[in-house]
């Protein structure tokens, strides 16, 4: 009896699928999105793999031609700069998230609200009330305005630029200074998109200030933070439309990291 499918055809296939993981995890890592507390490690796993079936026609020629006659040191340092590929493009898919998260942050320590800062599911570290929600009405944002097709669009794409069983992108030394130069830009846009109600509370705090100066008997501290927290939810929502479309430039942004870094790295070979 004839199988449908040889060995060498499922090993191809199986070869093919494995190469793929590394650079689909090494981003699920830095995205919010797959975070371990929101994906268990299983399901994320599960959900890499689905994704990299899309790959698998592509790469299974190639991985049936070279063989795959590598040792292990080589496999290793193969996967490591796969694994990098990865990371650095969710590193800077990341960013608009970090920056959203930041803003309600800022706007929670100006108020005095951080002293309620919790541990947020999505990113596994501290954050305050607004932060979290911040940071998840930028996820649904991303979701519903197609945000994850170019993602995923950028990520396939990655695997033609820089194939698998090469050894590219070759780095430059000016390249490091740029990824570092995205820390200056999320500090730089949250607190941009902060100002607003930064502004507002701080307007109030001099005016509760004034007041105090001339009627030291009102408790100006216990009336401090629920005028400002009120201004504040004030602000945000008569800002919220404002500052969501300034996130739908920087879910359009996630489209530009492949030409941002091939221009920094190079094509592949």
């Amino acid at each position: 009896m004839e199988l449908p499918v040889t060995y060498e055809q499922a090993t191809s296939f199986i070869k093919a699928l494995a190469l793929t993981q590394p650079r689909m995890l090494a981003m699920f890592i830095a995205l919010p999105l797959f975070n371990a507390q929101l994906i268990p490690g299983m399901l994320r796993f599960a959900v890499a793999g689905a994704l990299g079936l899309v790959m698998v026609p592509a790469l299974a020629p190639m991985v049936t031609a070279a063989a795959l006659d590598l040792s292990p040191a080589a496999l290793v340092l193969l996967m490591v700069k796969e694994a990098f590929i990865g990371f650095v493009i969710g590193y800077l898919a990341a960013i608009p998230f970090w920056i959203f998260e930041a803003v309600g942050f800022l706007v929670d320590n100006q108020r005095g609200a951080s002293i309620a800062a919790t541990l947020n599911p999505l990113t596994g570290n501290d954050s305050s009330p607004l932060g979290i929600l911040f940071n998840q009405a930028f996820i649904v944002f991303f979701l519903i305005s197609g945000g994850f097709s170019l993602l995923l669009g950028t990520l396939y794409d990655s695997f033609a630029l820089w194939s698998v069983l090469q050894w590219r992108p070759e780095l430059q030394p000016e390249s490091v200074p740029l990824l570092l130069g995205q820390l200056d830009r999320l500090v730089r846009m949250a607190l941009l998109l902060a100002a607003p109600a930064l502004v507002a509370m701080f307007l109030a705090e001099f005016g509760l200030a004034l007041v105090s100066r001339f009627a030291p008997q009102l408790q100006v501290f216990f009336m401090a933070m629920p005028i400002k927290s009120a201004l504040a939810m004030l602000v945000l929502m008569l800002y919220a439309a404002s500052l969501f479309e300034y996130g739908a430039e920087h879910v359009l942004s996630v489209g530009q990291i492949l030409p941002w870094l091939r221009s920094q790295w190079g094509p592949g070979g």
